[in-house]
């Protein structure tokens, strides 16, 4: 057993019943505090999908939605995120906003090439079809619809990066 001086055990206790540093324990956070959510039941985060759009959450699948020319297309994609998941008799919804201002716009099977008859990883909205005021995939909000046998498979779509537009 060893044996410690008086002044090393009453330090000690100091120590345990004042803290370091400051009187409270407490300190004001700051910028250098500002860490990424490390959810351990998702990992992995998705900057850009493999088509150049936003990455979305479907639960059973990841998906990515992609603005271009006036045209909406989501992909179905499988839990790497990059590779397209085609699914069977599948249809497919955008519903822009929320609550009582929901614009529904339908999307199109619009089948990869390669893709079995009848399956389609891939839906596309027709021209036209979505409001003047979107003109870029910032301004679509409110979620994905995709239906597939007796399944729907729903997918949320924001853009909270943090700053202002």
């Amino acid at each position: 057993m060893r044996r410690y001086s008086a002044g090393v055990l009453a330090l000690g206790l100091i120590v345990a019943i004042h803290g370091c540093g400051s009187d409270d324990g407490y300190r004001e956070l700051g910028d250098v505090d500002d860490v990424v959510n490390t959810d351990p039941v998702h990992d992995h985060h998705h900057a850009e999908g493999p088509n150049g759009g936003h990455i979305l959450e479907f639960g059973d699948y990841h998906g990515e939605i992609v603005y271009s020319d006036g045209l909406v297309s989501v992909y179905v994609l499988g839990d790497d995120a990059a590779t397209a998941v085609p699914l069977e008799e599948a249809t497919a919804s955008l519903l822009l906003g929320e609550g009582d201002d929901v614009t529904v716009v339908e999307l199109a099977a619009n089948p990869l090439d390669g893709e079995a008859e009848g399956t389609t990883s891939r839906f596309t909205s027709a021209e036209g079809a979505l409001p003047e005021s979107v003109d870029d995939i910032e301004e679509i909000t409110g979620q994905v619809e995709i239906k597939t046998g007796d399944k729907t498979l729903t997918a949320k779509v924001s853009h909270d990066h943090g700053h202002a537009h």
